[in-house]
């Protein structure tokens, strides 16, 4: 896993804990009941705090996948 990955899975395995770490990879909001809009808020908030950086909410609007999460912060 490369480090975007790395600090990425850490703000799941704290917003989403009963996940597996094994299934992060696959886990959207259309997968995941857990994922509401009050998870996408934590784990916005806790991915700015990971990464260091002011989070823009609209700019993550459509990054409703781990995935998309990821290639969301590489492009950064």
């Amino acid at each position: 896993m490369d480090n975007v990955r790395d600090k990425l899975g850490h703000c799941f395995a704290l917003v989403f804990p009963k996940l597996d770490p094994s299934q992060y990879s696959t886990a959207s909001v259309q997968n995941l009941s857990a994922w509401d809009s009050v998870a996408q808020l934590t784990l916005l908030n806790l991915i700015g705090e990971e990464f260091g950086r002011e989070m823009d909410f609209e700019e993550f609007e459509g990054a409703t996948s781990f995935e998309a999460l990821a290639r969301a912060l590489q492009v950064q």
